[in-house]
């Protein structure tokens, strides 16, 4: 059985329920951005819905992927459905298992990716060639480091808190010139979500470093809620 690395074994399950949290929020907000993009066919809030989509595929496949590696009859369903694909004895299974966290690591990083192109000011972005293919050159090294993280999950939580870091500072940036609640809030989200993801990395000195970084990620997804909710209401 292939895993990233190894998690608490008490704490098995409480990740699924957070991140369960966090897809229903990332769907939540995925959804409402496309409602105002065909309301004002303003690009960025068509990119935004993207982003956040492909965070929820990324929070899928971690809890498809977490829930086959804990739980024995997901496991034993999961390998009647691929038997015959998996080899006599499930001889390559472990390639379903990297290619699942291949497509988790790849939506989130694609998905930061967005928010942060997203999150800077307002340019004509996508319609000039030497920005597309800019674009394009970041999405293959994206891909290429999720292929990489496979082997050494560290390359992934590293890369995500680049990408994190640059967007908890387009948000400050922005809070600064706005003073606007919602900004400082948006901004506070993802500076969880940040934190939770440099934890994560000194997972292979304590592996209740994992429990905190869900903890703080989860944190970040419910001020995101709150700001959804607020922004809905108005």
């Amino acid at each position: 059985m292939f895993r990233l690395f190894f998690t608490p074994g008490w704490f098995n399950g409480y990740d699924l329920l957070f991140d369960s949290i966090g897809l229903v929020v990332a769907l939540l907000i995925a959804a409402y951005s496309w409602r105002v993009y065909k309301f004002n066919r303003e690009n960025r809030f068509m990119y935004f819905s993207l982003a956040f989509l492909f965070v929820s595929v990324s929070l899928a496949f971690k809890i498809f992927t977490s829930g086959v590696v804990y739980y024995f009859p997901v496991r034993e369903t999961v390998a009647q459905v691929i038997g015959s694909a998996a080899g006599p004895r499930l001889k390559y299974s472990a390639l379903f298992y990297r290619a699942g966290f291949f497509f988790q690591m790849a939506s989130m990083l694609l998905a930061w990716l967005v928010i942060f192109l997203v999150s800077q000011k307002s340019r004509a972005r996508l319609t000039k060639f030497y920005e597309v293919s800019q674009i394009g050159l970041f999405m293959y090294l994206l891909l290429l480091v999720s292929i990489i993280s496979n082997f050494d999950y560290k390359v992934f939580y590293l890369t995500s808190s680049v990408l994190l870091s640059l967007i908890v500072l387009n948000y400050y940036k922005n809070y600064i010139t706005t003073r606007k609640n919602s900004a400082l809030k948006v901004m506070a989200a993802f500076l969880f979500i940040l934190a939770g993801n440099l934890i994560s990395v000194f997972v292979f000195l304590q592996d209740g470093s994992y429990v905190v970084g869900e903890i703080l990620a989860l944190v970040g997804f419910l001020i995101l809620l709150q700001t959804y909710r607020q922004v809905v209401r108005r």
